[in-house]
């Protein structure tokens, strides 16, 4: 997975520029108010002097007993400058103020009343000129503090556009050369990592927790390439082991099948040294010594042929790899195997193919081996003799789980034997090496050993079904390369 260059960097530097800015809009907010309440208390200040000198002057002019024409000539004095500040006179009955408000101006203290953004208001408690009560009414406008607000706000907006540009020229210097730049090495280091390609040590020239990740990363890649060392030297040293020990199986099998061999070519032997004996001492002649000839000829290749066969079996070859009939090389393993199992009381058959060639990719000597194996531990487990069945059929199988893998098309090769079978205890170790149930002399523990790893090396495994009187190996291999 990609990951954008500067994302790393935009989780870490977006948060700071956020919580700075939250810290100067909060600064701003403060600052606005503060200067707010200061003007209406300076508002409140000058309403309520301009009020009480009102009311001195027109205390004066009612001493003087000219109230009502005092009056109105101050009011008008005072009124000449609307914009700054508006004096009225009026009856209480017709001020509009509340209760609470009626009750602070019936103590004689001013009431100030600030409708934002529009105007600020006082109310002084009087006597009017004809004698009633009532109140001075006291109005300015707030276009003064508008303005003063929109210059603040406009000051800390530039403030703002001017701190979030030089932070984000910073934040994307300080991501691309402090983080962007070394993660992406990093992550490149770590595709080629996954790739298996270990060499070349990171260079980073940090000394922080990413120069800290890259030093662990290189140390990570000098183990995992000496790991990746002992691991081809040991599985080179395996690899020799194995080869040996199933050449080694594989002799002790021919070991066996020479003594059915010898059996084998008993037969053809005694009928050429009597043709040729015949023919040697003169008792035919002509056609019919002829015919003597071409019966030595015919025996002779076939003794030719199961030698040949035995040798095949025996040579010692690197792995072939090819496209065959599973069931072709069960046939030949029939043949090979006939004489032993006849020796031993048994009859080998391979039962009749059901949908056609079964073809699978695989080396056919070392699954040779594998069958040959399996058969002759069936022949030993029926010292009394009895029948020795193959057959080969395509299934649907799931692997075992120390495999792994998914359900999928498999050839199945069964052995299948009518002997005493495997003790349930001895079961699960059939396939340990050195490990065996036959009496000394029958067996070394390698066979099933061998087969079980050469079939493993082939993508299949060996199921065991045993009970007394019958046994059945079978042998999974995939009907396609894996």
């Amino acid at each position: 997975v990609r990951l954008a260059p500067m994302q790393l960097a935009r989780k870490i530097t977006l948060p700071l520029a956020l919580s700075a800015f939250l810290a100067l809009g909060f600064s701003a907010w403060l600052s606005v108010r503060e200067a707010v309440e200061l003007h209406h208390a300076d508002i409140e200040r000058d309403q309520s002097v301009a009020g009480r000198v009102f009311l001195a002057a027109l205390e004066r002019e009612r001493q003087r007993g000219t109230a009502v024409e005092g009056a109105a000539l101050l009011l008008a004095a005072a009124n000449r400058y609307p914009e700054l500040t508006l004096m009225k006179l009026a009856p209480v009955g017709e001020l509009a103020l509340s209760s609470a408000q009626r009750e602070v101006l019936a103590r004689g203290e001013p009431v100030f009343v600030v409708d934002i953004w529009h105007t600020a208001e006082t109310w002084l408690a009087t006597t009017l000129p004809d004698g009633t009560p009532g109140a001075l009414w006291v109005q300015e406008t707030l276009d003064a503090e508008r303005d003063t607000v929109g210059r603040i706000v406009k000051s800390h907006v530039i403030n703002f556009g001017t701190l979030g540009a030089l932070w984000a020229v910073v934040a994307i210097g300080l991501g691309a050369v402090v983080v962007g730049r070394p993660m992406r090495s990093l992550a490149e280091k770590a595709r080629r990592v996954s790739k298996g390609d270990y060499s070349g040590p990171l260079r980073i020239g940090q000394r922080d927790e990413i120069g800290q990740l890259a030093a662990e990363m290189n140390h990570m890649c000098d183990e995992l390439l000496a790991a990746r060392d002992r691991l081809q030297q040991e599985v080179a040293a395996r690899s020799t082991a194995q080869d040996a020990l199933r050449h080694a199986d594989r002799l002790t099998t021919v070991g066996l099948l020479a003594a059915g061999i010898a059996h084998e070519l008993g037969t053809p032997l005694n009928v050429v040294a009597m043709r040729a004996k015949m023919i040697c001492t003169g008792e035919v002649a002509g056609d019919e010594a002829k015919d003597n000839a071409s019966i030595i000829h015919q025996q002779a290749g076939q003794m030719t042929r199961i030698i040949r066969q035995l040798l095949d079996f025996a040579r010692r070859e690197p792995p072939r790899l090819t496209r065959f009939p599973l069931d072709q090389v069960a046939a030949q393993s029939v043949a090979m195997l006939a004489p032993l199992a006849e020796k031993g009381g048994c009859t080998l058959s391979l039962a009749p193919p059901g949908d056609g060639p079964v073809e699978i990719d695989g080396d056919p000597n070392q699954l040779q081996q594998v069958i040959a194996n399996l058969v002759i531990n069936s022949v030993q487990a029926m010292p009394q003799g009895g029948p020795v069945t193959l057959a080969v059929t395509k299934v649907r199988a799931t692997p075992p789980p120390d495999l792994g893998g998914l359900e999928g098309r498999y050839a199945r090769l069964d052995v299948i034997d009518r002997g005493a079978g495997i003790p349930p205890e001895a079961l699960p170790r059939i396939f340990e090496p050195f490990f065996t149930t036959k009496p000394v002399g029958d067996g070394n523990g390698l066979g099933l050993p061998v087969a079980w790893g050469i079939t493993r090396d082939h993508r299949g495994w060996i199921a065991v079904d045993s009970k007394p009187g019958l046994t059945t190996f079978s042998l999974f291999l995939p009907l396609e390369r894996p």
